[in-house]
């Protein structure tokens, strides 16, 4: 099961799995002509894809997602959870909505899900897509990196409480696709000031995505694919 998996690194990573001969449980919200497509090309693989919709801004779906899944996927063993919001504020807000959007979907919903992942399926791996700022404190973004720190610390509980049955690991991408909400894309100037002075692609994570899961003496690691953007 990969959530948030019609767009983005999401979408990379439901199609990695299904060539490496997963069925996939193609979770989305509003995307529903790229979970469509994300679909096809999956099944021209060869491989079962379903498509599950659910907004994870909403508990009770959130709740019925990973039983419902399940239901169609018993042989599940493996979760991803790539869902994420991401708009930029700072703290003190009046109005709390883009506080509760960002928890509820960042947080909330891969906490739900994992736990439900762990009481239903026993046996398995759970992986956390994360974000490298998560060793910073300075942000446009405060609500979305509070809640990424708290899905690192999460996913560091989760592999002592639920070991050796379940493994939990995150990866933490860096610099890799251009930002969303018609963000300003800087990647290249920022870029300058990291290790590697360059920005990465998709594919780069799929290769954490890939070594997690070929690696099972791993758990409770974050994987910074950054190009070292977390050491500056």
């Amino acid at each position: 099961m990969v959530t948030g998996a019609a767009k983005r690194l999401g979408r990379e990573a439901a199609l990695y799995l299904a060539k490496e001969g997963y069925a996939v449980a193609l979770h989305y919200h509003r995307s529903k002509p790229e979970a469509m497509s994300a679909q096809k090309a999956i099944c021209k693989m060869g491989v079962r894809c379903e498509l599950f919709c659910a907004d994870l801004n909403d508990e009770a779906q959130t709740l019925a997602l990973l039983p419902e899944v399940f239901k169609a996927f018993p042989t599940l063993n493996l979760l991803v959870n790539s869902a994420s919001i991401f708009i930029p504020n700072q703290f003190g807000a009046l109005d709390l909505t883009l506080f509760k959007n960002h928890w509820n979907v960042n947080f909330k919903a891969p906490y739900v899900l994992g736990c439900e992942f762990a009481r239903l399926v026993k046996k398995g791996h759970v992986i956390n897509f994360v974000d490298t700022n998560v060793v910073k404190y300075k942000t446009r973004y405060a609500d979305y990196l509070m809640t990424k720190k708290a899905l690192l610390e999460f996913t560091r509980m989760a592999a002592v409480q639920w070991g050796p049955s379940i493994r939990v690991n995150g990866i933490s991408p860096g610099m890799i696709l251009p930002p969303v909400n018609d963000q300003p894309d800087d990647r290249l100037k920022r870029a300058r000031s990291i290790p590697l002075q360059r920005v990465g692609n998709p594919a780069n994570i799929l290769q954490s995505l890939r070594f997690l899961l070929e690696n099972d003496y791993l758990t409770g690691q974050i994987i910074a694919n950054d190009g070292g953007e977390s050491l500056v």
